[in-house]
Formats: C-alpha cells, sequence, structure tokens
C-alpha cells in the first residue's frame, strides 16, 4: 500500500481505505494535489474539486483554515466556483483573511452566491468593521450585487459610501441600520 502525502486525520478527515476508486480516497488524493508545486496538477485539481461538488465541500472547508496560503487560496477559488449558499459564512469570514488575494476570491464567492449574501455581510461588519481588508472586500460584494438591483442599492447606498474611508466608527451603525432594513424588505 502506497504511502498518502497527508494524514487524513489533520484535514479532519477519518481514515478511508487506500483504494483510489473509493470517494474518500479520491478526494484525499485531490487535496493532496492542491499542496503541489505544480500549478497545472493544483489547477486541475480545483477544477476536478469543483465538479465533484457537495462531498468535496467538508474538506475544502478544513483546508481554509490552513496554514499555507496557497492552499487557503486554492479552496478559496475552488469554494467560489460551487457557488454553494453553504459556503456564505465561510467567505464572510475570509473577508479579513491576512492575504488580498483569499479577501478578493472570498469576495467573488459571496457575489457569485447573490443576494443571499448581503444580510451576512452586513452582519459581519456590525459585529467587526475595524479590518480594512474586510470593509474593502464588503464594499466589493454589496457594489456588486446592488449594480444591477436599484432597491439593493438604495439599501446599502449608506454603508457603501462609508465603507470606503478609513474611519470604521460609522460603519457599525449604518450596516445595523441596512441590515434591519433589509430584514423588514426581506419579510414575507
Amino acid at each position: 500500500m502506497a504511502e498518502r502525502p497527508e494524514d487524513p486525520e489533520a484535514l479532519g478527515r477519518p481514515e478511508t481505505p487506500s483504494d483510489p476508486r473509493t470517494p474518500g480516497s479520491r478526494l484525499h488524493g485531490l487535496a493532496a494535489a492542491l499542496r503541489s508545486s505544480n500549478g497545472s496538477e493544483r489547477k486541475r485539481a480545483r477544477e476536478t474539486l469543483t465538479l465533484i461538488g457537495q462531498p468535496a465541500v467538508p474538506l475544502l472547508r478544513v483546508l481554509l483554515d490552513d496554514p499555507d496560503r496557497l492552499v487557503r487560496w486554492e479552496a478559496a477559488k475552488t469554494l467560489a466556483a460551487m457557488v454553494e449558499a453553504e459556503n456564505v459564512e465561510r467567505f464572510v469570514a475570509l473577508l479579513s483573511d491576512e492575504r488580498s488575494e483569499i479577501r478578493w476570491l472570498a469576495a467573488s464567492g459571496l457575489i457569485a452566491l447573490g443576494p443571499r449574501s448581503v444580510a451576512p455581510v452586513l452582519e459581519a461588519l456590525t459585529e467587526n468593521a475595524e479590518s480594512r481588508g474586510r470593509r474593502e472586500m464588503s464594499h466589493r460584494v454589496l457594489k456588486e450585487l446592488a449594480a444591477d438591483n436599484s432597491v439593493l442599492a438604495e439599501l446599502v447606498k449608506p454603508v457603501t459610501d462609508v465603507l470606503r474611508g478609513d474611519d470604521p466608527a460609522p460603519v457599525a451603525s449604518r450596516a445595523a441600520r441596512a441590515l434591519s432594513d433589509w430584514e423588514e424588505l426581506t419579510a414575507v
């Protein structure tokens, strides 16, 4: 039996049979390929994981916390391409990542998810607007989502107006007001 390059326990997954035809083993191999120094190999693994979809999500979520920025980038890019609603909270958390390219991918994922991203982004801003990266990427998400929806544009304008500034102080209160307006607007 060939030794695997990663310990499944370290990835938060139980040991799986070594038969490459079993889903766990295949996912494990693709996750290991995301660590490759070969860009083509990483891209192929990322694209394959995107096609696998939901079964790969738990493993990719674990990889979002990897200390290696390249692995986090690959996992975020893969999840962003999947457009799965369950990724919203993780993408919102990544808006504060130390690496700008990971923040950008998280914002892209939130934009791809559409209006269902609005409330979680606003809520995150009410809780913590200190991170300049979070403010910049939240601005990008809200502006992009509002570009084709005048009702949303009107609702988030007070927030986007302050997100580009250097002072995070007014962000939380404006985001809270916009979130309240959003909840009122979307209540059925």
